[in-house]
């Protein structure tokens, strides 16, 4: 005689593969390629006065450092599309 947590367990079974040939199991995530690195742009920069004080450096923190014309012209690099200044303003001698 077949007992009833045999026959439980067969309708399990049973149940388990037609729902998985009918694809209502787990999905599988497949990801797509990686996409290419964005091309560096060169920096924003300008071609420094005469009157410029000399540049501190070529780089900073990975950066290459460039002169722009605002707030009086100074030396900096941009870095996340924000400017940080190295100098001080030459004109005024201050921040």
């Amino acid at each position: 005689m077949i007992s009833i947590k045999t026959s439980l367990s067969a309708f399990a079974v049973a149940g388990a593969l037609t729902a998985a040939s009918l694809g209502l199991g787990a999905a599988v995530a497949v990801a797509g390629p990686v996409p290419p690195p964005p091309v560096p742009s060169p920096p924003p920069g300008e071609i420094p006065p005469h009157w410029a004080p000399p540049k501190p450096a070529e780089f900073w923190n990975g950066e290459p450092v460039v002169w722009i014309s605002g707030w009086g012209g100074r030396w900096g690099i941009w870095k996340n599309g924000y400017f940080i200044p190295l100098t001080s303003n030459p004109v005024t001698g201050g921040g």
